[in-house]
């Protein structure tokens, strides 16, 4: 680029305003200098856009390494766990209910057997108690991790 060194910024230099020392130039110099400066421009555009991706391209990959060096699992993982939650707490509530109907069928099983259905009803509930703590936590973990990731 050729340096208007004698184009200076200033509005007046020496009692001289820009207008009239501009029009001292001869045009082909002007636009020159103009063309100079657009074109420096234009490359200043492009290295600020190309450093905003580089930049943009390494957040991205450090969110990802502090995301699988963090210390929770990731979001793909609470999500399978969960399902799986969800499957085995539909496989006991399954259970629950066939033994409910045994219980109803077998009216005359003995007292050794209603004391066995009552414990592991009890089992049952306290397990779905514990799996819904769980689910409850894990929702609460892909939430914040959801957050992070929209705040990356």
């Amino acid at each position: 680029m050729s340096s208007p060194s004698n184009l200076d910024s200033s509005p007046d230099t020496n009692g001289v305003p820009l207008e009239e020392r501009l029009a001292k130039f001869p045009n082909k110099k002007l636009v020159q200098e103009v063309i100079s400066v657009w074109d420096e421009v234009i490359r200043m555009e492009q290295e600020l856009a190309s450093s905003r991706q580089r930049t943009r391209a390494l957040e991205l990959e450090l969110a990802a390494i502090d995301l699988e060096q963090g210390d929770g699992p990731s979001v793909t993982d609470l999500e399978e766990q969960l399902r799986v939650m969800k499957m085995r707490c539909g496989q006991l509530e399954t259970k629950l209910e066939n033994e409910k109907i045994r219980r109803i069928d077998g009216g005359g099983d003995s007292d050794s057997r209603l004391e066995e259905l009552q414990k592991e009803n009890a089992r049952l509930l306290r397990v779905e108690e514990e799996h819904m703590i769980l689910i409850l936590d894990m929702e609460s973990q892909i939430d914040r991790l959801i957050s992070s990731l929209k705040e990356s």
